[in-house]
């Protein structure tokens, strides 16, 4: 499988950062998240928050086809585009990033595995 690592800012509001954590818990989560996360193909999530700054690790399969995928995630549930929209209200695009994008892809830099390094 193939691990995405990606990051955006919070809003500086404790208030909603507290509710972005709720929201993202498990009773909080909405079920159509989880059907989309199945129709899609995504194997694992990880979001961890630090302050305000969020980092999310998405474990793929292999050769999976980035844009079929987010199709599949989008077009699960008309839920997932209402989630989509209440949690941009929260996110915050980071410095030098395009305002309209909220989540970034970051580059792997330094990978060790098993004794080796791998990058």
């Amino acid at each position: 499988s193939k691990v995405i690592v990606m990051t955006t800012d919070l809003v500086m509001d404790s208030i909603m950062i507290r509710m972005y954590d709720s929201m993202h818990s498990k009773k909080g989560v909405w079920p159509a998240l989880k059907k989309a996360n199945q129709a899609s193909g995504i194997e694992e999530i990880q979001i961890y928050r630090f302050g305000n700054r969020l980092m999310m690790m998405i474990r793929i399969p292999e050769g999976t086809d980035m844009a079929k995928m987010d199709s599949l995630y989008v077009g699960a549930d008309p839920m997932v585009a209402e989630w989509g929209k209440l949690m941009s209200s929260f996110q915050r695009a980071l410095p030098g990033v395009d305002s309209s994008q909220k989540w970034v892809e970051m580059k792997l830099i330094h990978h060790y595995l098993d004794g080796e390094y791998i990058h």
